[in-house]
């Protein structure tokens, strides 16, 4: 009997514990919080959360508060640093790339025309790392264009791709003048860089001025063109050959600025071949079919 009922305490005790720690994991999960979307990871159990605009509304303290979590187990992982975001916020955005294997991703928070925030968050044990990588970007990008910092801020883009090794590759393509309000002193720039996750550290990292066309180019270069192509209704085939053909162009030109001359030279020998090509097209579909073809080819060969 005595053994029994020392059971019974210690059952009792443990039932006791387990309600506990459920208790605690249901307040350390935020209410008012969802699952931003397209911030989960492709393994769906890591993603960030964010006040709705409702509970936003509600309690003004929560717009400064975003978390990493495990949304399998239904557990905070922590705060993320500079994040002061909630659903559908004006003039502001969220986004993340995640790693194929779901070990860390890029965060991005953007303001009206740029980021905010631009970090890795890499997953350690229970937690994860934050590690800043926009400021060196930031910092390349003004000494391209000789800024302070200060009255140049504009439009920066990053571009992303995953590189084995756990390195990213970087591309940042900045324009002051995002409204075209003052082109005669509108300036541009474009940041390259490899980020190693491992060693926290850049491997490479430099900015270089551009001029307006080369700007536009790299916008062309980055750009859906499939997307592009269904919200666009051509009035006719030929203009949608010359719409095609000046996209191309905007990104040969952008090639011409990003690659070494002795690279670029066996692109321009492809490109000439490629003309001979696309002049004998026997109709001007085929000839749109064609230049669509070349525009994505040049855009693989921009990273």
């Amino acid at each position: 009997m005595r053994y029994r009922g020392r059971l019974l305490i210690v059952l009792l005790a443990l039932s006791l514990r387990v309600a506990a720690s459920r208790t605690a994991a249901a307040v350390d999960w935020p209410d008012g919080y969802v699952l931003y979307e397209e911030t989960q990871s492709p393994d769906e159990r890591y993603g960030i959360l964010v006040p709705t605009y409702e509970a936003s509304e509600k309690d003004r303290s929560l717009e400064t508060t975003n978390y990493l979590a495990d949304i399998k187990d239904h557990r905070i992982l922590g705060k993320i640093k500079g994040a002061d975001y909630f659903a559908h916020q004006n003039h502001r955005g969220l986004k993340t790339v995640w790693a194929p294997d779901s070990s860390w991703c890029v965060m991005e928070y953007d303001s009206r025309f740029s980021f905010d925030n631009l970090s890795i968050l890499e997953l350690k044990d229970s937690t994860f790392v934050q590690t800043d990588i926009g400021k060196r970007i930031g910092k390349a990008l003004a000494a391209a264009i000789k800024s302070k910092g200060g009255d140049d801020e504009g439009d920066v883009g990053p571009q992303f791709r995953f590189e084995p090794g756990r390195k990213l590759r970087v591309q940042a393509a900045l324009n002051t003048d995002p409204k075209e309000l003052d082109l005669k002193h509108a300036r541009y720039a474009l940041f390259i860089g490899i980020y190693d996750v491992n060693s926290k550290k850049w491997q490479t990292a430099n900015a270089r001025a551009l001029d307006r066309e080369g700007y536009g180019g790299s916008e062309t270069a980055f750009s859906d063109l499939e997307s592009e192509l269904k919200d666009i209704s051509f009035p006719s085939a030929n203009e949608k050959a010359e719409w095609l053909d000046e996209r191309m162009n905007e990104v040969y030109n952008f090639l011409r600025v990003i690659e070494p001359p002795n690279r670029f030279e066996k692109v321009k020998q492809e490109q000439k071949n490629w003309l001979k090509q696309r002049d004998a097209a026997t109709s001007v579909e085929e000839k749109c079919k064609l230049i669509e073809e070349r525009i994505k080819s040049l855009q693989k060969l921009v990273w």
